[in-house]
């Protein structure tokens, strides 16, 4: 039972000892970020996270000799290292909590600027194609028919309003009037083959 207790006290005795030196490094680190004078409405995310990783290990060296060796991290040791970041990170949140605050606000905003890239690259582009309407259909949609001046036939569905949608809704358009029309193509469900299909959707008509 002796022999338990003296075990459970070094061990509490190692991990205060622990504790107390990364709350020494955080606290250097937070003062040492306080001296560069960041700022932090213009530095990215990547370049903060340099700024504390170069002072957590300044702090770090300058103290390394206090660890004991199984607890000593080296620096191509990537697990080791970050690990020993958290348990700064949290002792920083204590000492310097508008750091690593303005250090999750450059994340957040770095995720929120790549979702925006996403959707810019995947929303679909309009196309514009110069012809001659052939015909105007007025069934379920209203579709429109146009040949290029290749010869081409090309089939428009409207479905979403737009801004020049009047042209079309308001019968000003005729057969054999000039258009030059956008579209986007997305994919419909087509009842009559039982399959999906893509179809040309009307973003715009300019009479020529």
């Amino acid at each position: 039972m002796r022999k338990i207790i003296i075990a459970l006290v070094l061990i509490f005795s190692i991990n205060s000892f622990s504790q107390d030196m990364y709350d020494i490094i955080g606290k250097e680190t937070c003062a040492c970020l306080g001296t560069k004078k960041l700022d932090y409405q213009k530095i990215d995310k990547k370049e903060l996270q340099t700024q504390v990783g170069l002072c957590m290990i300044q702090s770090y060296t300058s103290h390394i000799n206090e660890f004991k060796e199984e607890e000593k991290v080296q620096f191509d040791d990537k697990d080791g290292m970050r690990k020993m970041g958290e348990k700064v990170a949290l002792k920083m949140l204590v000492n310097c909590p508008d750091i690593i605050l303005e250090l999750g606000k450059s994340t957040q905003k770095e995720v929120s600027d790549e979702d925006d890239e996403e959707l810019v690259v995947d929303e679909p582009q309009d196309v514009f194609i110069e012809g001659q309407v052939t015909a105007i259909k007025k069934d379920q949609f209203v579709s429109l028919l146009v040949k290029d001046k290749n010869g081409r036939a090309y089939s428009f569905l409207l479905l979403d309003y737009f801004d020049t949608a009047s042209v079309l809704t308001n019968n000003e358009l005729k057969v054999k009037d000039a258009v030059k029309v956008g579209y986007t193509e997305i994919e419909l469900f087509d009842v009559a083959t039982n399959e999906f299909k893509y179809f040309k959707i009307l973003t715009d008509i300019q009479r020529q």
